[in-house]
């Protein structure tokens, strides 16, 4: 046997086999026998036909073809074992050649694990930003609870203006083209102020019986790209205005709104806790972010390219579950979102790309440092969850072992392990800002790509399987919002205009 070994890349080699005849004797002869066990004849059972006579009814060619398809796992295997390659996966096979008589030549290309080459990820420069929570925070997340708790009541003769809600008959269209939802008019409660700028600038001073067109622009910063810029058309007719009624900040609205607080000075005190803590979080979070980026940039890391499919492959599998079970066709999606399929694979491509080089440096360095999880690590992080359920750690405990979930409890201490040796051997620098400095500072940084920290086992990440369930969420109510591009929604056809107005306020 003949072997030729040649690296096409860091994971990925080509075998190019040739073998002789004599390496497909034996299952020649298995072909063979399997070929004259199918031959039927008049006076014959099936399978009885003599050898000999049966034989003139056998396909010469498709013997060896089938001999061929017995013969390479075996050569293969032993190509293998000859030249030390250790596959991460399947190969995918060319035959180049297969005469009778002559040589089997065949190739094989062959993904090889994973593998990583760390840098520098200890002793990483990074900054901790820390959230700065100022009276004017509080007062905004005061009279934001309030406008959580208010009622919005039918004023006769009103005229809309911003915080009201209006209950409309809505049609939509995108650079002239309908909207799939609003190509005829369905009602739809709005609360002004939540919207595109011109729409809502649209929707100020109109009263019940109004019927007004809105042209609009889409900011060039509206989330959705493929609609940014764009202009839109708005048919409005207005059946009913409500005007907002903010309850009064006293002791009894405190008790009501937080769940400890009895008075208003409990609930600013809450309330700044609770923005402390937010902050502490964010700021933890984000530092944890810059550390995997820093890391990963610092590695040098190299996977096949079958890992990627399977992680692109299982996310686009579990998005289009989800669409179905919302009744969304995937054409539908498509148009609501306007990209092509080639755009949304992309997308999903650089994530999963992201995501499988965070989680095998990660993993890398576990092994480095010789980082463990033990049941006790585990037992934690069930307790955690336990207590955010607010259920029993048995509970969770058991629910994971019928799942099968209990492997993501150990990655996410592994995980957590992980990152705090990162933080232990990083140089800190800590600094506080306003939100307003915050927004300043993040405007000005350079976009960069999303990193997920995920779970790092303390070995590489599996092979590729055809049922790995990772991926997007995609709801209808997300395609209905990224269509109308407001923050109205439909109302049910078969309630009154009026109780849909009642259920949104």
């Amino acid at each position: 046997m003949q072997v030729v070994n040649e690296q096409i890349d860091p994971c990925k080699v080509q075998l190019t086999i040739t073998v002789g005849e004599e390496h497909l004797e034996g299952s020649r002869k298995k072909a063979e026998q399997q070929a004259i066990a199918k031959v039927q004849l008049p006076g014959f059972r099936r399978g009885k036909v003599p050898a000999q006579m049966a034989l003139k009814y056998v396909d010469p060619g498709a013997v060896r073809q089938r001999a061929v398809e017995m013969s390479v796992p075996d050569i293969y295997k032993a190509a293998l074992e000859q030249e030390g390659v250790v596959p991460f996966h399947d190969p995918e096979f060319e035959f180049v050649e297969y005469p009778e008589g002559g040589n089997l030549v065949f190739k094989a290309t062959v993904p090889l694990a994973p593998n990583v080459e760390l840098g520098q990820y200890k002793g990483l420069e990074v900054e901790k930003r820390n959230l700065i929570i100022t009276d004017a925070d509080v007062t905004e997340q005061v009279e934001q609870l309030r406008a959580r708790h208010s009622q919005f009541e039918v004023v006769d003769g009103a005229i809309s203006q911003t915080g009201d809600m209006v209950l409309v008959d809505l049609t939509a269209t995108v650079e002239g083209k309908d909207l799939p939802e609003l190509a005829e008019p369905k009602a739809t409660v709005i609360e002004i102020g939540r919207n595109i700028p011109d729409l809502d600038n649209g929707l100020v001073g109109l009263t019940a019986g109004d019927v007004k067109t809105i042209e609009a622009i889409y900011p060039t910063d509206f989330p959705d790209e493929t609609l940014q810029g764009k202009k839109a058309t708005f048919g409005i007719t207005v059946t009913e205005v409500r005007q907002k009624n903010l309850p009064e900040l006293n002791d009894e609205f405190a008790a009501k709104a937080h769940p400890t607080a009895k008075t208003v000075d409990e609930l600013l005190v809450a309330i700044r806790e609770g923005l402390n803590a937010s902050s502490d979080e964010m700021s933890s979070n984000e530092l944890d972010v810059k550390l995997v980026q820093a890391a990963v940039a610092n590695a040098t890391v190299n996977f096949p390219d079958i890992l990627l499919r399977a992680e692109v492959e299982a996310e686009a599998r579990q998005l289009e579950e989800r669409l179905r079970e919302q009744n969304v066709t995937v054409e539908q999606y498509l148009s609501a979102t306007g990209k092509s399929v080639e755009q949304i694979l992309e997308e999903m491509s650089s994530g999963a790309r992201v995501r499988i080089s965070n989680s095998l440096t990660l993993a890398q360095i576990a092994r480095e440092e010789s980082i463990t999880v033990d049941d006790a690590d585990v037992d934690i992080q069930i307790e955690a969850r336990a207590v955010a359920a607010k259920v029993s750690a048995g509970a969770v405990r058991k629910y994971a072992e019928q799942n099968n979930t209990l492997n993501q409890y150990r990655d996410q201490a592994m995980t957590q392990k992980i990152l705090a040796f990162l933080r232990s051997e990083a140089v800190v620098s800590e600094n506080s800002y306003t939100a307003d400095e915050m927004r300043a500072a993040n405007e000005a940084l350079t976009s960069v790509e999303p990193v997920a920290v995920d779970a790092a086992a303390d070995e590489a990440p599996a092979k590729p399987k055809r049922k790995t369930a990772k991926a997007k969420e995609a709801t209808e109510d997300a395609v209905v919002a990224e269509t109308d591009g407001t923050d109205a929604k439909p109302a049910p056809r078969k309630r009154t205009k009026k109780a849909d107005a009642e259920a949104e306020g």
